[in-house]
C-alpha cells in the first residue's frame, strides 16, 4: 500500500444558524452540541467512478517475478463530537466558534492478496500466507485488520457574519443577504507517517472546511405572516476556501518497512499545497407546522413576540458543488509528488443534505433539536472523497442580560 493516509470527507461547516443568512439578536447566545457519524470508503476517479482509498502494492521477489498484489480496499468512520457558541454582538453581527472533537475514529483495511507469478522455489505462485512469512521475515509485521483512534482535538474555526444593509426593495420583499468569515486555528493533528493507514484530523485531511472561508449568502422569504414568520425559505451561498500549505513526516519504516519507508528518497519531510476551493449552495427551508405559542420567558411574556419566534418544524434541504483546484506535493522525489498529486487534480464534489429541526421557542422553551444526513455520493464527482454524514444535535438559547 503506498499511500498512509486516509483522507476523510466531513464537512463540518453545518452552522447552528438557520438558513444562509440567519444571525442572533443582540446579546443571545445558542450553544449547539451535536454528534456526527460519519463514514467512507471510496474516492471518484477523474470520470466520476468509485475507486479504493489506497493504492494497491505490487510485491515483487527479488529477480523472481511478481509475487503478488495486496490490495485494500479500507472503510473509515469517525465519531466527532462538534460544540458551537455563538453570540449575538449586535443584531446583524453574530460570532461564532467551533471546536470538533473526533471521539473515535476507525478504519477497517480489509486487505485482500491476488496471487503473482510461479516462484520455481516454491513450485507455485505466492499464496498470502507466503507472503506476510516473507514480509515477517524482512521486519514488516501483518497490517492488522483494524485501526483504531481515540479522543483527538481537530481544527477549532472561529467565525463572523454580518448581515448586510437592505434597501426599501429589500425589506418589502422580504430579501435579505450576509457576508461571512470564518478561520481555523491548527488544533488538528496529521495523520500517522509510521502506520499503514491512518487518519488525521486537521482540515485538509478531512476535507472538512477552508482554512480560511469567505462567504457571501442569501435568503428569499416567501408566505410571511403578519409577525413576521416565513412558511419558506430560499436560500443561496456562495463561497471561496483556502487551504495553506502543511508539512507532513515522511515514514522511515519504524512500524511498516515495507509498505511505509519513503523517507529515504521523499526527504524526512514534505509539503503539502492541498488546493482551494471554489463552491455554492441552494436551500429550500419549509415550515409545515408553525405550532402553538405562549407569552413565557423565551419572549418576555409577550404573545405578539412569541408569535414571531420560529415555527415548531423546518424541513431544510440542500445542494452544495464544489469546485476544487490542482493539489500541490512539495518532496525530494518529483515521481512521489506526481503519484499523490494525480489523486488530486481539478474536480469536484456534490453533496446533499437534509435536516429537520424542532424548535420549542414558541411554547417557551430555548431548546431546539434537529437531525441531518448529508451524501456525498448519491451524485458522483471527480478527485475527490465522498462522506456519508449522519448529525443529530440540539440547541440551546440563553440571554443572560
Amino acid at each position: 500500500m503506498k499511500r498512509a493516509l486516509v483522507t476523510f470527507v466531513a464537512l463540518f461547516a453545518a452552522s447552528a444558524l438557520a438558513m444562509e443568512t440567519q444571525v442572533l439578536p443582540a446579546n443571545t447566545w445558542t450553544f449547539d452540541f451535536a454528534y456526527l457519524g460519519t463514514s467512507l470508503d471510496k474516492q471518484w476517479s477523474g470520470d466520476g467512478k468509485a475507486l479504493s482509498l489506497v493504492e494497491e502494492s505490487r510485491r515483487y521477489e527479488p529477480g523472481a517475478g511478481l509475487q503478488g498484489i495486496l490490495r485494500a480496499n479500507p472503510k473509515a468512520q469517525l465519531d466527532v463530537l462538534m460544540i458551537q457558541a455563538l453570540y449575538g454582538i449586535t443584531d446583524k453581527l453574530t460570532a461564532a466558534v467551533y471546536v470538533p472533537i473526533v471521539m473515535h475514529s476507525r478504519v477497517a483495511t480489509n486487505l485482500s492478496w491476488q496471487p503473482g507469478d510461479y516462484q520455481s522455489q516454491l513450485g507455485r505462485a505466492y499464496s498470502e500466507e507466503d507472503f506476510w512469512g516473507w514480509a515477517s521475515s524482512l521486519g514488516q509485521p501483518r497490517v492488522p485488520a483494524v485501526w483504531e483512534a481515540g479522543v483527538r482535538l481537530a481544527d477549532i474555526v472561529l467565525g463572523a457574519r454580518y448581515l448586510l444593509p437592505q434597501n426599501e426593495w429589500m425589506s418589502k420583499n422580504h430579501f435579505r443577504w450576509s457576508a461571512t468569515l470564518q478561520v481555523a486555528l491548527p488544533t488538528g493533528t496529521n495523520f500517522d507517517p509510521e502506520e499503514a493507514v491512518s487518519v488525521g484530523t486537521n482540515l485538509w485531511e478531512l476535507h472538512a472546511a477552508g482554512d480560511v472561508e469567505a462567504h457571501v449568502s442569501a435568503d428569499k422569504h416567501f408566505f410571511v405572516d403578519e409577525y413576521g414568520v416565513f412558511r419558506l425559505n430560499l436560500g443561496a451561498d456562495l463561497y471561496y476556501a483556502f487551504f495553506r500549505p502543511r508539512e507532513y513526516k515522511a515514514g522511515h519504516g519504524l512500524k511498516n518497512p515495507l509498505l511505509n519507508n519513503n523517507a529515504f528518497y521523499v526527504g524526512d519531510t514534505y509539503t503539502v499545497d492541498g488546493g482551494d476551493w471554489i463552491a455554492g449552495t441552494l436551500s429550500i427551508d419549509v415550515v409545515p407546522f408553525l405550532g402553538p405559542t405562549r407569552a413565557s420567558i423565551v419572549s418576555g411574556g409577550d404573545l405578539a413576540k412569541a408569535n414571531a419566534l420560529p415555527g415548531m418544524l423546518t424541513l431544510t434541504f440542500s445542494y452544495t458543488r464544489v469546485q476544487t483546484f490542482q493539489s500541490d506535493w512539495q518532496s525530494q522525489s518529483p515521481l512521489w509528488d506526481y503519484d499523490r498529486e494525480k489523486y488530486w487534480q481539478p474536480g469536484s464534489k456534490n453533496l446533499v443534505k437534509a435536516t429537520a429541526t424542532v424548535s420549542l421557542l414558541r411554547v417557551g422553551l430555548p431548546l431546539q433539536v434537529y437531525a441531518r444526513y448529508q451524501s456525498g455520493d448519491l451524485i458522483p464527482g471527480a478527485y475527490s472523497r465522498p462522506a456519508n454524514v449522519f448529525t443529530a444535535g440540539l440547541r440551546l438559547v440563553a440571554k443572560f442580560w
